[in-house]
């Protein structure tokens, strides 16, 4: 199976905004890696990890997590990495 690592930047975002995204991700079988970390004030300024092993294709797994973040009415960026298996390298 596939594995596939998700980095998530909400712009604009505070905790709360995070959370959402958090539990739309798990509801799509994404683990989260990291925590989201803030710097004192309502901004969150990190992005959130989260890792997928799923017999999903790299098009259903950026599809799910675009509709994961659309979730939380802020603007967003992210990438998704396929991990390498050793049969791949």
């Amino acid at each position: 199976m596939p594995k596939f690592i998700t980095s998530i930047r909400l712009q604009e975002a505070n905790e709360k905004d995070y959370a959402i995204l958090s539990r739309e991700m798990k509801k799509n079988s994404f683990s989260p890696v990291s925590e989201n970390k803030s710097n004192g004030s309502s901004e969150v300024i990190s992005s959130i990890v989260f890792n997928s092993i799923s017999n999903k294709s790299l098009l259903d797994t950026t599809t799910e997590v675009t509709l994961a973040a659309a979730t939380t009415g802020k603007k967003y960026s992210f990438t998704v990495l396929k991990e390498r298996t050793k049969l791949e390298s």
